[in-house]
C-alpha cells in the first residue's frame, strides 16, 4: 500500500482515465482524492462522457480512504483544477498529482515519496516534476537535479509551496511596471516573448485561454523555489492529440517520450543549484513557439 495521498484530476475522458487509474490501483494508496469537472453546458456528448469517466472511480477494490470533489456545474480548467488543488492541501500536508492522461511508471511513485519526505521542510525546493525531455544535461550519473521550471504532466509538492498560489497572479502587474521585476520573472529574450502573451492569455483570458499551470510555474520563481528534474522520464501524456483534451488537442509528438524506470537507490545531487543547461533546453524546445510569437505580434497584444 501506497502511504503518500494523491490526487486524481478527471473530466470527460474515460479511455485515458481507466489506464492511469489501473496503474493507481497497482500502488493502492491509503488515500485516494479525486476531483472531477462538470460537463460544459450544450455538449450532451460530454455529459455521457464524464459520467462514465466518473464511474470509473467505483472500480476501487483495495482498502482506501476516498474523498470525492465531483462539480455540479463547469468551471473550466483554470478554476477546476486551481480549486482541486487547493481543495487536496487544505487536508493534506504533501501529496502526488495526476491528472487524467498522464500515466506514470511505477517507479514515479516511490520516487516522489522519497523526495517528498527529503525535501519536506526544505522552501528552496517547491516541486517534484515526473518528466524528463533532456537526460544528457543530467551529469555525474545523478537522479535528478534542479531547474526553474515545473513540468506538470505528474507531480507532488507540499502544502507550504501551495499556499503561495494565487490564480490571478497578481505579481504580473507589478512586473508589468517595473522593469526589474519582470527581468527577474522572465530571465532572456525567449522568456519575455513567450510568457508575456502566454501570462496575459492564462490570467485574462482575452484569448479563450484557460489554465492555471503558468501561475504556478511563476509562482515557484517569485517565491525563489526550484522544481527536481528526474534524470529519466517517469511520465508519459497519453492524452496528445486527443480529441478530447482540453488544451492539448493539437499538441505534436515532441514532448510524448515514454515512461521508463529509475533506478533505486536514488542517488541526490550534493548541491541544490539551479541546472541553467536544462533550464535552456526545455525554454527552446519544450515551450517556445515561433507561431505563438508571430500570433502575439499580429493582434498586437
Amino acid at each position: 500500500m501506497y502511504n503518500i495521498p494523491v490526487l486524481f484530476l478527471i473530466f470527460s475522458r474515460p479511455d485515458t482515465t481507466a489506464r492511469v487509474f489501473e496503474r493507481i490501483r497497482e500502488i493502492k494508496p491509503a488515500k485516494l482524492y479525486v476531483a472531477a469537472d462538470a460537463p460544459r453546458e450544450g455538449r450532451p456528448d460530454e455529459v455521457k462522457r464524464c459520467a462514465k469517466t466518473r464511474a470509473i472511480i467505483d472500480r476501487i477494490d483495495w482498502s482506501c480512504e476516498l474523498k470525492t470533489l465531483y462539480r455540479n456545474k463547469n468551471l473550466g480548467c483554470k478554476m477546476a483544477v486551481s480549486e482541486a488543488i487547493s481543495w487536496f492541501f487544505e487536508h493534506e500536508e504533501y501529496g502526488v498529482i495526476l491528472e487524467d492522461d498522464c500515466l506514470p511508471d511505477l517507479s514515479f511513485f516511490p520516487f516522489c515519496e522519497e523526495l517528498l519526505i527529503k525535501y519536506k521542510d526544505d522552501d528552496r525546493i517547491g516541486h517534484i516534476g515526473g518528466n524528463c525531455f533532456c537526460p544528457d544535461l543530467l551529469k555525474d550519473n545523478l537522479s535528478y537535479n534542479f531547474c526553474s521550471f515545473s513540468h506538470i504532466w505528474g507531480w507532488a509538492s507540499w502544502r507550504r509551496v501551495w499556499k503561495n498560489y494565487d490564480v490571478d497572479f497578481s505579481f504580473w502587474e507589478e512586473a508589468k511596471k517595473d522593469k526589474n521585476k519582470k527581468r527577474n520573472l522572465l530571465r532572456n529574450t525567449r522568456e519575455i516573448l513567450y510568457f508575456s502573451s502566454y501570462i496575459s492569455d492564462a490570467i485574462y483570458e482575452n484569448r479563450g485561454m484557460s489554465t492555471w499551470d503558468v501561475q504556478y510555474l511563476f509562482m515557484l520563481r517569485v517565491q525563489n523555489q526550484l522544481s527536481v528534474y528526474p534524470a529519466v522520464n517517469l511520465v508519459t501524456n497519453i492524452g496528445l492529440n486527443n480529441p478530447n483534451a482540453t488544451n492539448t488537442q493539437k499538441s505534436g509528438t515532441k514532448n510524448c517520450v515514454p515512461a521508463s524506470v529509475i533506478p533505486f537507490p536514488l542517488k541526490h545531487p550534493r548541491y541544490i543549484m539551479e541546472n541553467r543547461a536544462i533550464n535552456k533546453y526545455i525554454m527552446k524546445h519544450n515551450f517556445f513557439s515561433y507561431g505563438r510569437i508571430l500570433r502575439y505580434i499580429l493582434n498586437d497584444y
